[in-house]
């Protein structure tokens, strides 16, 4: 009994779906690996990028110290909001965290970035999104098993597509 020719088809499609996806999970991994040891000035030219160039322990420990600073800024965006004031939704931030290896030590960026807005005038919910964006930048070095702040943290405003927009 000869197959149908849509059978024929799905099988063939199946097939070359099969061949190629080996190839097309390859090319996203390499895209991600390229953007680990990124900084300022591009990826690092030192060679191929490694997946965790920082051990888990202390990818564990940089998420602790920036979860334990960030509560004071956290606070201070609660009280804002409190009062009518435009505030940063730190709580639903975005983490980003870009390592670089420096003088034999992991030096850190970690970015916290997240939505600005204009609360409300009754207190509920978030209120209006500004259309801006803010980062908070953490930097911090790996010594020995601690990570020490290099710098004190710094806000810094994010150019954002609407908001380049709005002005024009």
């Amino acid at each position: 009994m000869a197959a149908k020719p849509c059978t024929t088809l799905v099988v063939a499609g199946l097939i070359v779906a099969a061949i190629l996806a080996p190839n097309i999970a390859r090319a996203i991994e390499v895209k991600k690996d390229l953007y680990i040891n990124s900084g300022p000035a591009g990826p690092s030219a030192a060679g191929p990028a490694k997946a965790n160039p920082i051990p888990k322990a202390q990818q564990q420990a940089l998420n602790d110290t920036v979860a334990s600073e960030s509560e004071s800024y956290l606070d201070d965006e609660s009280e804002k909001k409190a009062s009518g004031k435009t505030y940063v939704d730190i709580e639903h931030a975005r983490p980003m965290y870009l390592p670089t290896l420096k003088e034999g030590h992991w030096t850190v960026l970690a970015k916290l970035q997240a939505a600005e807005y204009t609360p409300s005038k009754t207190g509920e919910g978030k209120g209006r999104a500004t259309g801006k964006q803010k980062i908070l930048v953490f930097t911090y070095r790996l010594d020995g098993s601690k990570w020490t702040e290099v710098e004190t943290p710094k806000w810094q405003d994010v150019e954002t597509k609407g908001a380049a927009a709005a002005h024009k």
